[in-house]
């Protein structure tokens, strides 16, 4: 009898010690992670006795804020769609997602809270959270929304100096202003809109010429040397053609980017060798995870490693020009035209600018850091001359810009089966010293010069003439 109360009061004490080890992993070691899981509903509810701060755009518009009548607090955003699903939502009915849930602990006080707001939220007292300004700019954003309208796909727009991100379009959207009245209608909408497509993940078709060329460069090709492209070559008993089978005659390394020469591209990534492909796209942050406060999908260039550590012939080839198995997010797409804007060096992306209390006291700013270095700055200076040549003489000439000089790359990218090619133009400008870094990529749009190059070129243009990411 002793031996048995013996053996149920040791259970008891091995279960408290496992159930202590258990609180202390979830209340301390793991806090932070169950308190921005959008699926923790104790955010939403601390709203019915916290005012969720507002969220503004870098000139002060107001993009979200809560308002209060009556004694009864809705969540209200004044620029409705043009910042969905990036903004997201905030309900009592059906939780947070997008900023609203990202940055919930700034927008309710309790990141680095204030000695006051400890004060208040350990007596659950009513307060203010802080407000979140962002780097986004409500003019460009607007453009890049407009020119997205009616289509799937998305726009990313930054400061290739310092990774400030000046628009994220993710189109179709949805209006936050009716979303629980209209949640059951939105979940079943064709299109998705609640999937932000800038940090989905595509094939970029031959906008990865441009990473490709760092490989030939390093391998020793003599990029004057002339390459005679007859429309299709054969690899590994692989046929490479071209879009269309077009010719396009004796090419050296710019007009063969100009002119957006499959062949050329896969010949010498190929004669480069996998390794130094590998290498190029590493540089550029394949398979890393891209340090910005919102969520990105891994790039990957096969589908059973993100970078594998070699790629057969066949597979090298068509990854050249961003077949096979090569997938990226349009985010990190314009990534990669800022690192080359920027003489190789890709900034780390940032969306927030500051985090301010209601006293206007500045509790957090964001610094300009770099985050990879994939160029030197000769080989980032060959890019940008053959996309220049692009803009001015090839498949990237309806992105152009009278009086500015804009470098850009199109790719028109293969989804598989019969569907239209998704459309792809990235650019920057002026090319003699880039202000704007940019991505636009339209699902099932067929041409990047056709779909996504007159998107591109609006919000070049409409940043350049309102000085989008000057200092005021």
């Amino acid at each position: 009898m002793k031996k048995g109360l013996r053996y149920i009061a040791l259970g008891f004490s091995i279960s408290f010690i496992f159930l202590s080890f258990g609180l202390v992993y979830w209340q301390v070691v793991r806090s932070d992670a169950l308190l921005n899981n959008p699926a923790n509903r104790r955010l939403i509810l601390m709203e019915q006795r916290v005012d969720r701060g507002g969220i503004f755009d870098r000139n002060g518009e107001i993009l979200a804020q809560t308002q209060t009548t009556n004694n009864q607090k809705k969540r209200v955003y004044p620029k409705g769609e043009v910042l969905e699903p990036l903004l997201g939502y905030a309900t009592l009915q059906h939780g947070s997602a997008g900023m609203e849930a990202n940055f919930g602990d700034w927008l309710l006080g309790i990141k680095q809270a204030t000695p006051t707001q400890e004060i208040e939220q350990l007596f659950q007292l009513p307060r203010q959270g802080n407000d979140v300004v962002l780097t986004l700019d409500y003019r460009l954003q607007k453009v890049a929304y407009e020119g997205l309208k009616g289509k799937m796909g998305a726009a990313v727009a930054l400061d290739p100096r310092t990774g400030e991100i000046l628009a994220l379009v993710s189109q179709p959207g949805f209006d936050p202003n009716s979303l629980d009245q209209n949640w059951a209608e939105l979940s079943k909408r064709s299109g998705s809109p609640f999937v932000n497509r800038a940090f989905a993940l595509y094939p970029p078709g031959s906008t990865m010429k441009v990473i490709t060329s760092a490989a030939i460069f390093r391998s020793g090709v003599n990029t004057g040397d002339l390459y005679n492209c007859t429309g299709s070559t054969v690899i590994n008993g692989q046929v490479i053609s071209e879009q269309n089978d077009k010719a396009h005659g004796w090419v050296n390394y710019d007009t063969a980017l100009a002119d957006s020469c499959n062949t050329y591209f896969a010949t010498f990534g190929v004669q480069s060798g996998d390794q130094q492909f590998l290498n190029a796209v590493k540089g550029f942050g394949f398979g890393q995870t891209i340090p910005f406060e919102l969520p990105v999908s891994l790039s990957q260039i096969t589908n059973q490693a993100r970078v594998p550590k070699q790629l057969n012939t066949n597979l090298l080839a068509a990854s050249t020009f961003g077949q096979g198995e090569v997938l990226i997010s349009p985010f990190h797409m314009a990534l990669v035209a800022a690192g080359i804007a920027n003489h190789g060096v890709i900034m780390t992306p940032h969306i927030v600018n500051q985090v301010i209390d209601d006293k206007q006291n500045v509790l957090y700013k964001t610094s300009p850091k770099s985050w990879l270095t994939a160029l030197s700055t000769e080989e980032a200076a060959k890019i940008k001359n053959a996309m220049v040549a692009a803009v001015n003489d090839g498949t990237a000439s309806p992105g152009g810009i009278s009086g500015i000089q804009v470098a850009a790359k199109t790719g028109s990218a293969e989804p598989g089966g019969n569907d239209k090619t998704h459309a792809w133009y990235i650019a920057f400008a002026p090319a003699e010293a880039p202000q704007i870094a940019v991505a636009v990529m339209v699902e099932h749009g067929g041409t990047g010069g056709g779909a996504a190059a007159p998107i591109a070129r609006d919000i070049i243009q409409t940043a350049l003439n309102e000085k989008v990411g000057e200092s005021k």
